[in-house]
């Protein structure tokens, strides 16, 4: 589900846009979920220029589930 995520963030933003997040990606990379979606949401992705795709990708990559996944 987070492959899912980062997926989708790279056909919005382009890989290199996706690459610019350095530190939600290092914190990716020690499975530092919380932090990392703090990382994304603090950025103009997801305050302004996507904010209510930003929240559902971050919520991805925070829980590692698909939305409304944790209702069933």
């Amino acid at each position: 589900v987070r492959q899912l995520a980062l997926a989708q963030m790279a056909y919005q933003l382009g890989v290199d846009g996706l690459l610019s997040f350095t530190h939600a990606l290092q914190s990716l990379g020690i499975s530092d979920y919380d932090r990392a979606a703090a990382e994304f949401l603090n950025s103009k992705w997801a305050r302004s220029d996507s904010p209510a795709r930003a929240a559902r990708v971050v919520e991805m990559i925070r829980t590692g589930q698909l939305p409304g996944e944790e209702f069933q």
